[in-house]
């Protein structure tokens, strides 16, 4: 895990701002840091490293192959490095002068090019210079783990880890403008969308992509996996087949992320996902697995307990922290300010205090992210179903407007889910409601001031299989956007902010394609969610651990904005503020404010999302207008 960053132009441009742009990235890499500049000053990358596999000097980056003509700054973890190291050395003969898989990846280029991409399992954003064709491949993982932004013009393109690396050349800040149409999709979402970015001139680089740069600069992005969209047809396979397929492909992955020269631990929150993902790892550990889990004062978001009961049956070594509103305080100013753009999702914080409390203890943890979008885990799955019967699909907007006469907040709620989607798809659409934030046609015709800055958030589903249900096209919606942009963003950023690195064994991509051909009913059965991981665990817990209410990571954002956190409604969303930043409507907004007060809590989520555009604007926009 690392942090990288470069430019690559037809001019020769000035060293020192690599100085710059490495180091905003050392948290990302506080081990060691290094830089690389051609003969011509064309080309110059940096790099920060978090150590990981071959803490040696040697194996320090950037990394140059034995010939001298690649030279490679990569962040991530490659799992089969040790496979294709064998297949180097036994078959076309390269001497290896480290244990990286850093050597692995550079090495493997010069023999198969772009074509180490398909070889690659793990996660990866990297860059590889060719000194002799002055050439620069940029690459991403399959699903998108691990970040890069860029920068490109008719001269130049520059890349990074984090935007905040970019921001330090000037020719890319003094350029910025605001992205218009990056607002829209993050009141809708809660994030913004690949590829875009809060600035319209610095893009994310596509996850399952990859694009070589020379000479004459300009590049296509070449995709390598599409999975997500375009996966073959559903398996003929039996239940006790397909549960012993999953089985040992999640021992494998899970095996796999235990490689490395440091202590690894697990995140473990007591639900089904992080629960088996420990199982398995502190089974094949020899010392006791150490655990972290965090909790919350209010009992309706603490699951505390139940990491508590697993960890015990489990036996490892568990380590627990219990989140209050004044740690919330401190810790809040981080999370927004260290995502370089608006980002909504307050589950962050406790990500970034269990981040926090892990790493004084391991360099590397697993988690259990990817369950729930492979196996049916959300509620909005079953609502994906339940809209597309008959009742709804005739009679949903009468539906809505009854709902929305009750008293009952949360009754209201899925009025807004329920109600006819007039802008984009349906997918987008039950995520927003699910999640609280704005419905598409409230952006346009209530809540932007200037409805001309309106830009749709538009999902195709052109490539996606026809005979797939209803849930399982919400599934490949929150695959391709929500884990991608959102749940993954939130790991990595909030762990490697305190340089600890998170490891996903259920999106290991072989896993992953054989979840995607796995019949639904093997999924969600007899109204169980995630049934065939879940009859897994039966090996290593009791049935009351298994089958109880889903809680989700979910922090009392209610509370906090009715108590200490309060300020934050009164310092960004006040009159003055809305009129500072000319965003949105006024009256609208206190008009949400006069509701949640009144007691419709499910509208918290509406006004954290503008309290962190609004926070977010009044801090950034003063050159970016």
């Amino acid at each position: 895990m690392c942090g990288i960053a470069g430019i690559f132009s037809k001019a020769p441009v000035n060293p020192s701002l690599l100085n710059g742009m490495v180091n905003v990235l050392r948290q990302r890499g506080p081990d060691a840091s290094g830089t690389f500049i051609n003969s011509g000053a064309t080309t110059i990358l940096g790099h920060t490293r978090l150590s990981i596999i071959d803490l040696s000097e040697s194996a320090n980056q950037p990394f140059y192959s034995g010939s001298g003509r690649y030279v490679i700054v990569y962040n991530g973890e490659i799992y089969n490095y040790v496979s294709l190291q064998k297949i180097l050395r036994h078959n076309h003969g390269i001497v290896f002068k480290t244990n990286s898989d850093t050597e692995v990846i550079v090495e493997g280029f010069g023999i198969w090019g772009a074509g180490i991409v398909d070889k690659l399992e793990g996660m990866f954003s990297l860059a590889i210079y060719d000194q002799q064709e002055h050439q620069l491949f940029l690459t991403r993982d399959r699903m998108g783990k691990k970040p890069l932004f860029y920068f490109q013009s008719d001269s130049i393109v520059a890349f990074a880890s984090e935007i905040k690396s970019l921001l330090q050349i000037p020719f890319v800040s003094e350029s910025r403008r605001i992205n218009k149409r990056a607002v829209s999709h993050f009141l809708h979402l809660g994030y913004i969308p690949e590829p875009d970015t809060i600035f319209e001139n610095i893009k994310k680089f596509p996850s399952a992509n990859y694009a070589v740069y020379g000479k004459g600069l300009p590049s296509e992005f070449q995709c390598y996996w599409n999975n997500l969209t375009t996966e073959s047809a559903e398996l003929d396979i039996s239940e006790e087949h397909a549960k012993a397929s999953l089985g040992k492909l999640l021992e494998d992955s899970v095996k796999k992320r235990l490689v490395g020269d440091v202590s690894i631990g697990s995140f473990l929150s007591g639900g089904t996902d992080s629960s088996l993902i420990t199982a398995l790892a502190a089974r094949q550990v020899s010392q006791k697995m150490k655990t972290f889990s965090i909790g919350f004062k209010d009992r309706k978001f603490d699951e505390a307990e139940y990491a508590r009961r697993v960890a015990k049956h489990l036996g490892t070594d568990h380590n627990e922290f219990i989140l209050e509103e004044r740690k919330a305080l401190e810790i809040l100013p981080e999370y927004l300010n260290y995502f370089d753009e608006p980002f909504a999702d307050p589950s962050a914080i406790p990500m970034m205090m269990v981040s926090k409390m892990a790493r004084k203890e391991v360099k590397v943890v697993l988690t259990g992210d990817g369950g729930d979008e492979l196996f049916q885990g959300y509620g909005s799955y079953r609502w994906a179903d339940r809209l597309e019967t008959l009742p709804f699909k005739l009679a949903g907007g009468m539906i809505s407007k009854l709902m929305g006469l009750s008293g009952a907040s949360r009754v209201q709620r899925v009025a807004h889910l329920v109600e006819p989607v007039k802008i984009g798809s349906i997918q987008s659409h039950i995520f927003s409601q699910e999640q609280y934030y704005f419905a598409q046609h409230e952006i346009k015709e209530s809540i932007l001031k200037h409805k001309n800055e309106f830009v749709p958030f538009l999902y195709s589903q052109e490539d996606m299989n026809a005979a797939l249900s209803a849930s399982e096209k919400q599934a490949r919606f929150d695959l391709s956007y929500y884990l991608k942009d959102d749940l993954l963003v939130k790991v990595d950023r909030a762990s490697m902010y305190y340089g600890l690195e998170c490891r996903c064994p259920l999106l290991d991509h072989g896993l992953v394609e054989f979840a995607l051909t796995l019949p639904q009913s093997f999924k969600r059965k007899a109204g169980v969610s995630k049934w065939m991981l879940k009859e897994m665990l039966t090996e290593f817990l009791p049935d009351d651990l298994i089958h109880r209410p889903k809680w989700g990571f979910s922090v009392p954002m209610t509370t906090w904005l009715k108590g200490d956190l309060r300020y934050l409604i009164d310092n960004h969303l006040s009159k003055q503020a809305l009129e500072e930043t000319d965003l949105f409507q006024v009256e609208e907004v206190q008009s949400l404010i006069r509701q949640f007060d009144q007691g419709k809590d499910y509208l918290y989520q509406r006004l954290w999302v503008l309290i962190v555009m609004q926070r977010w604007f009044r801090l950034n926009t003063s050159a970016a207008l």
